[in-house]
C-alpha cells in the first residue's frame, strides 16, 4: 500500500486502518505529508524525533530516544 510518499509494506485492508495511518503521517491542518527531524542531544545520550509540517511549520509530535 502506498499512502502519500510513503510506502507500507503492512496489510492495510480497512478504512479505519487508513485513516489511521492518514491522521499519524499528515498535517491535521493542511494534509501535507510530515516530516521528521532527527537531533541528537549528547547532554543526555538521546536521539529526539520531531515530526512536523513543512507547510504550516508546526511540529505535530515529538519523541525522544535513549542511545545505548
Amino acid at each position: 500500500m502506498n499512502l502519500g510518499k510513503v510506502q507500507y509494506f503492512e496489510k492495510i485492508e480497512t478504512n479505519k486502518q487508513k485513516d489511521f495511518l492518514s491522521a499519524h503521517n499528515n498535517c491535521a491542518l493542511c494534509g501535507q505529508n510530515l516530516e521528521l527531524r532527527h537531533v541528537r542531544v549528547p547532554e543526555t545520550i538521546e536521539i529526539k524525533e520531531e515530526a512536523y509540517c513543512p507547510q504550516c511549520d508546526i511540529r505535530a509530535r515529538a519523541k525522544s530516544y535513549t542511545v545505548n
